[in-house]
């Protein structure tokens, strides 16, 4: 029998050439594949975290406009006193919206110390400041030293002001900034956000958590405060507000003493024993102190699974009785 099988070195290089070939072609499909695989299930989980992000997105809405509703239903129902018996004050609430949770809390923007009345300046150049003064003695009452709370005072009443003046050896404006690793300047303006304090000089993060829950801001340069709506835990902001003539224990107990849908005239809270007992309150001291609130901050969150959404709405209350959105934002800023 003849065998044609051609076993000659030339026919074997090309069988091996070929089936080096097949591999290539082979591996070349299979990295092909995977690419297509890997960037198939990229684009399946952007959609999902799309879809993720709209639902969250609209659920934390719809709690946004619940806010408003309950905001306007007490508001309707006491035109004149805002207190922590009224459903707005309601704590620890979650709404099931489909598969998640809307979960969330509302703060009264009066029961806590305007960081923008910082810039008002003394009627006098040279002269007192109450509106700092009173800072000083708030960080002074949650146990920060005299320097920090002298230092702090100085750093953010320049950050908020219009002019780029340093107050005394201790502020900070423009220089102070400028010669940072990442440079900056000073805002010269008021705060939109309490977030803008990690700028300011002096402020570090372990002060910040200190002093963020007795702080916020506020459009207006004035000081307010809703004697109905200050807790027991930021009881410093009445130590403040009386000018170190109450210690903590005292405003504590002023608190305690407050009825439990709260004061109906400013005259009963200046009444009570624990007030009297702190001595008389100028004129002007006394209009800081009020029953009723304009502005309002919600921090609404809707969880589903491992994910969660979270917007910011700040509601104020203008001029005509309209109560309006003024910001939003949305992810958790702090």
């Amino acid at each position: 029998m003849i065998n044609y099988r051609d076993t000659s070195p030339a026919f074997s290089n090309q069988r091996g050439i070929a089936l080096i070939t097949v591999m290539l072609v082979l591996a070349l499909i299979v990295i092909i594949a995977a690419g297509m695989t890997s960037r198939l299930q990229l684009l399946m989980n952007r959609s999902i975290n799309q879809q993720a992000y709209q639902q969250g997105m609209w659920a934390a809405l719809s709690g946004e406009q619940l806010v408003y509703k309950v905001l306007e239903q007490d508001y309707k129902d006491n035109k004149k006193v805002t207190h922590l018996k009224q459903f707005w004050a309601s704590e620890g609430l979650a709404f099931p919206i489909g598969d998640g949770m809307l979960s969330g809390k509302v703060q009264d923007l009066h029961s806590c110390f305007n960081v923008n009345a910082l810039a008002v300046k003394p009627a006098q150049p040279g002269g007192k400041n109450p509106q700092r003064d009173k800072f000083e003695i708030l960080l002074l009452s949650v146990g920060l030293e005299s320097y920090v709370a002298e230092l702090l005072t100085s750093t953010i009443g320049d950050w908020v002001d219009d002019d780029r003046q340093m107050s005394g050896s201790l502020g900070a404006e423009d220089e102070n900034y400028a010669s940072k690793v990442v440079p900056y300047l000073a805002a010269n303006s008021s705060m939109l956000t309490i977030t803008e304090l990690m700028a300011v000089e002096g402020v570090t993060a372990a002060i910040y958590r200190k002093i963020r829950p007795l702080l916020c801001v506020l459009p207006a340069l004035n000081q307010r405060i809703n004697i109905n709506t200050i807790s027991a835990d930021n009881a410093h902001i009445l130590v403040a507000m009386f000018d170190q003539k109450l210690d903590l224990s005292n405003a504590q107990a002023i608190i305690a003493a407050r009825p439990e849908e709260g004061f109906t005239n400013v005259a009963d809270f200046f009444a009570l024993p624990e007030v009297k007992a702190a001595g008389t309150l100028s004129a002007e001291d006394k209009k800081q102190f009020e029953l009723r609130s304009d502005d309002f901050r919600a921090q609404l969150t809707f969880s589903v699974q491992d994910r969660s959404f979270t917007v910011e709405s700040i509601y104020q209350r203008n001029a005509k009785h309209e109560l309006v959105v003024v910001s939003r934002q949305f992810g958790k800023i702090e």
